[in-house]
C-alpha cells in the first residue's frame, strides 16, 4: 500500500469517490481555496490560530514539497476540481528518522473515512520511506482528531499547554 506516482481513485466508506495525487506547486491556488473554504472552526483546529486568510509564505511552505523531507498528497473531487483533504508529513531536521504529520479535510467530507484513509497511507509511506517514527500535534479541544489518531494506533503523549502530542512507532 504505497502512494501512487500518478493520480488513483478511493472509494471512501461512505461510497463517495476522490482522487488521491502528490500535492503540486502548482496547486497553490487549489490549496489556498480549499483552506479558505474550511469553516472558520476547522481552520482553527488545523493550524493553532485563527486564520483568516493564508499569508504568500504560508502558501510557499505548504505546496513547496520534495516528496522526501516534505511529502504531501491531495484528495480531489473526481473532476479534480476541488481539494477535500490534505495529508503531509515533514521530517526533523535534527533527526531524518522522525516526522509530523498534519492532515485537513474539508468540513463537508468528514466522517466520511477519507482522514482515516490519508492517514492510513501517510503512514504507510513513511514506513516504506525509512522513518522510525511520527508525531502528531493537536489542540487538547480536537478530540475528533484524537480518536482519529487513536484508532489508527497512534499513543497518546504528554500536553503541553493547549497541545497534545501524538505518536507511532513505524516497525519494518
Amino acid at each position: 500500500m504505497t502512494f501512487p506516482v500518478d493520480t488513483r481513485e478511493l472509494v471512501l466508506h461512505n461510497g463517495r469517490i476522490v482522487r488521491l495525487r502528490p500535492l503540486r506547486s502548482t496547486d497553490r491556488a487549489i490549496y489556498e481555496r480549499a483552506v479558505m473554504d474550511l469553516s472558520p472552526r476547522s481552520r482553527y483546529l488545523r493550524f493553532f490560530a485563527p486564520i483568516p486568510r493564508l499569508s504568500e509564505r504560508l502558501l510557499d511552505q505548504m505546496t513547496h514539497t520534495d516528496g522526501y523531507q516534505h511529502v504531501a498528497y491531495v484528495a480531489l473531487t473526481p473532476d479534480e476540481a476541488t481539494a477535500v483533504g490534505v495529508v503531509r508529513y515533514i521530517r526533523d531536521a535534527r533527526d531524518p528518522r522522525t516526522g509530523e504529520v498534519a492532515i485537513a479535510v474539508a468540513d463537508a467530507w468528514q466522517r466520511g473515512g477519507l482522514g482515516g484513509q490519508l492517514l492510513r497511507q501517510t503512514v504507510e509511506h513513511a514506513r516504506l520511506a525509512g522513518l522510525e517514527s511520527l508525531t502528531a500535534t493537536t489542540l487538547l479541544e480536537n478530540s475528533g482528531a484524537a480518536r482519529l489518531l487513536q484508532m489508527l494506533g497512534f499513543s497518546a503523549g504528554g500536553a503541553s499547554g493547549p497541545h497534545s502530542e501524538h505518536r507511532i512507532r513505524l516497525g519494518r
